[in-house]
């Protein structure tokens, strides 16, 4: 019963969280703004009004499902990485090698290769501030946030020397992708790449890892208490690196899919902080796979309303992201209250047991 009033609680905490931060929006569109209402209803409702925009929100929420999937994996067993920007790039990098530089490959066999080569190119990366957490307990936010940067700049400079492509001129790219091997569109007039089916199917395996599976019970009790799971005969040394592991795959099939699905080749910068949206995504879900999803598709419809809006009223699509920052603050401190009542709640069921036991010896 307990556990069920915390979720409602937590749920309606998430959900106020949004709706005071959409207002604020708002407020600041009324203080700024000589066409208010039409700014407020492009923001609304233009994410809805063709199919084009419809489409544009899933585009867009199919790489955050990959990021924000990502970051819930490492979350949920206690270590807060920062590494899936990095990751993201990595993969679609390793990915994209294997999409120019193996030739004569059946289309059947060769997409599910450079979707394996994104995934063991994230999945390496992300071992590397893994081993680090667990072998010398080295703070993983900042390791993973200096590798972000080696990720960044290192395929900046592969891309814009070794793999360059010669016909590119003065844009950093590889050779552009066969058409075979691009995630094919649902229609003309609903431009929805596949990756979205993707996305959907790694959500589904990754809650089932996460909540029918041994080792996501070993995850998710070494982030709720680990000196616990070491009694229980967990390496919990091992779990961490697994964790971060199977975050940077998820992270680097991330960006390969977003370079299959949109941009058709490798271009440098092709991220636009896709991993760190990735945090938000997170958060507003609770680590959730399935509440992934959900915020995914809310952070795009957010992105895309601010482009509606600064096309058809006086407000520059800035005020998006406003909305977005808000967001992280109103549910962090959403997240800081949960914690102190659990605190609270903790110490009063110990206060319990003691005048009880107080009792029973009187």
């Amino acid at each position: 019963m307990n556990n069920k009033r915390f979720l409602y609680l937590d749920l309606v905490g998430i959900i106020g969280s949004v709706v005071l931060a959409v207002l604020c929006g708002f407020a600041i569109i009324l203080l700024v703004s000589d066409e208010p209402i039409n700014a407020i209803s492009s923001f609304l409702l233009g994410p809805f009004s063709s199919p084009f925009n419809i489409s544009t929100i899933i585009n867009k929420a199919t790489p955050l499902i990959f990021t924000g999937l990502s970051l819930a994996v490492v979350f949920q067993t206690n270590v807060f990485s920062m590494g899936a920007e990095g990751q993201l790039y990595v993969g679609g990098f390793v990915g994209a090698l294997a999409a120019v530089y193996i030739p004569g490959l059946s289309p059947w066999i060769h997409i599910p290769v450079i979707l394996a080569a994104a995934l063991a190119g994230g999945a390496l990366f992300g071992a590397i501030p893994g081993y680090l957490k667990a072998k010398w307990n080295a703070n993983e936010v900042v390791t993973t946030l200096m590798l972000n940067y080696v990720a960044i700049i290192m395929t900046s400079y592969l891309v814009n020397n070794v793999f360059k492509d010669p016909k590119s001129g003065g844009f950093a790219r590889m050779k552009f992708f066969d058409k075979d091997l691009l995630l094919p569109k649902i229609s003309g007039s609903f431009p929805v790449h596949y990756g979205i089916f993707i996305a959907i199917i790694a959500t589904v395996i990754i809650y089932l890892l996460m909540y029918k599976t041994r080792l996501g019970y070993e995850m998710r009790l070494v982030g709720k208490n680990d000196t616990f799971a070491k009694y229980g005969g967990i390496n919990t040394k091992k779990i961490i690196v697994y964790s971060v592991m199977i975050s940077g795959a998820l992270a680097g099939l991330g960006g390969i899919v977003e370079l299959m699905g949109i941009h058709g080749t490798y271009k440098d910068s092709f991220s636009i902080n896709l991993g760190f949206d990735g945090i938000i995504i997170a958060l507003l879900a609770r680590n959730n796979p399935l509440g992934v999803v959900l915020s995914a598709f809310f952070y795009a419809y957010l992105q895309v309303g601010g482009q509606v809006m600064q096309a058809e009223s006086d407000v520059s699509r800035e005020l998006a992201v406003i909305i977005q920052c808000l967001l992280v603050l109103f549910v962090s401190a959403q997240a800081v209250f949960n914690y102190l009542k659990q605190r609270a709640i903790l110490k009063q069921s110990k206060k319990n047991t003691s005048e009880g036991v107080k009792a029973d010896v009187v």
